[in-house]
C-alpha cells in the first residue's frame, strides 16, 4: 500500500524536471505551460513562466506540491484510514483489551493520543515525506543553491498541509472506530461520509450553477464558471475532500481568500474537538462500567 501510494509522486517531479530545465529547453517550456493552463488550470501562472521565469518558480513549486496533496495523496489518505483506523479503538472494545492498557499509568488522552500517532506516522510516509522529496528534487535541479532563500517557506507549508490532512481526518476516523465493536460498521461510516459529501457538493453545485447561468446544463470549463461569477464555496462544508482542499490550498498561499477560508478551518477544528470528546468520553465510560 505504501510503496502504490508513492507512484504518484512522478507526476509533479516531471513537472519540476520541465519547468526547472524550460528557461533553456523550448520544448520542456511547451509541456509546463500546457500542464499550467490544462491540470493545474492556471493560465496567469502558464504566462509568468513565460515571461519571468525565476519569479514563478514559487508558485510553480507550490503548485505542484500542492496537487501532489490535494489529488493522489488525499484519495490515499482515504483509502489507507478507511483500512487501518477503524479496528485501532473498536477491536480493543469488544476484546477488552483497553483494560489491559489502562493497567499502566495511562491516561484516556495519551491512549487516544497513541493510537492516533500510528495513523499519523503511516500518513507522513504516503504524504509529507515524499513531499519533502519533491521540494529537495526541485532544489537539486535548480540552476544554483540560492533557490533556498526563494522557497524556504515551502517545507514550512508541507508540515502545515500535512497537519490539516492528519488531525482532523485521523480525529473522525477514531471517534468512528469508539462507537462501535464492530469494525465494519467504523469503515462503512468513514468511505460514506467522504462519499456521500463528494457527491452532495458536486451535485449541490452543479444545480446551483444551472440556475445561476439561466441554462439547462452547468458550464463547460473555467471560462463558463467565471462568466457567471460564481461561488464555489456555498456548499464547500459539505465536502470534507473539498473543505480540506480549501485549507490547504491557503496553507500553500495559493487561495488568498482570507474571509472564505475561516468557516473551513473552524470546521476542522470543531470536526478534530468533537471527535476527541466523543472518543474521551467513550473510553472513561468503558472504565467507569
Amino acid at each position: 500500500m505504501l510503496m502504490l501510494a508513492w507512484l504518484p509522486i512522478v507526476f509533479p517531479a516531471f513537472g519540476l524536471f520541465a519547468f526547472e530545465y524550460s528557461s533553456t529547453e523550448p520544448d520542456l517550456q511547451r509541456v509546463i505551460v500546457r500542464m499550467a493552463v490544462g491540470p493545474l488550470n492556471q493560465p496567469e501562472l502558464a504566462s509568468q513562466i513565460i515571461d519571468d521565469h525565476d519569479a514563478a518558480r514559487h508558485q510553480v513549486w507550490s503548485t505542484l506540491i500542492l496537487a501532489f496533496f490535494r489529488y493522489p495523496q488525499l484519495f490515499a489518505m482515504v483509502i489507507l484510514i478507511g483500512l487501518i483506523a477503524p479496528m485501532l479503538i473498536s477491536y480493543d472494545l469488544r476484546t477488552k483489551a483497553y483494560l489491559m492498557y489502562f493497567s499502566r499509568p495511562l491516561s484516556p488522552s495519551q491512549y487516544i493520543l497513541g493510537k492516533s500517532a500510528v495513523i499519523w506516522f503511516l500518513l507522513s510516509m504516503i504524504a509529507t515525506l515524499p513531499a519533502f522529496l519533491l521540494y529537495l528534487l526541485g532544489v537539486l535541479l535548480s540552476p544554483d543553491f540560492s533557490v533556498v532563500t526563494q522557497t524556504w517557506d515551502i517545507p514550512l507549508r508541507i508540515l502545515a498541509a500535512s497537519a490539516v490532512l492528519m488531525i482532523p481526518t485521523t480525529s473522525l476516523a477514531v471517534a468512528y472506530s469508539s462507537l462501535t465493536v464492530e469494525s465494519r460498521y467504523a469503515t462503512f461510516a468513514w468511505f460514506t461520509t467522504w462519499t456521500m459529501g463528494f457527491v452532495a457538493y458536486q451535485v449541490l453545485t452543479s444545480a446551483s450553477a444551472v440556475m445561476a447561468s439561466g441554462s439547462m446544463r452547468p458550464p463547460r470549463g473555467r471560462r463558463g464558471w467565471e462568466n457567471i461569477n460564481f461561488d464555489f464555496d456555498r456548499w464547500r462544508l459539505l465536502s470534507p475532500y473539498h473543505t480540506l482542499g480549501k485549507v490547504q490550498s491557503w496553507v500553500f498561499g495559493l487561495d488568498t481568500s482570507a474571509a472564505s477560508v475561516i468557516p473551513a478551518m473552524l470546521v476542522l477544528v470543531a470536526v478534530t474537538a468533537i471527535s476527541f470528546w466523543v472518543v474521551r468520553r467513550r473510553i472513561i465510560a468503558r472504565l467507569s462500567v
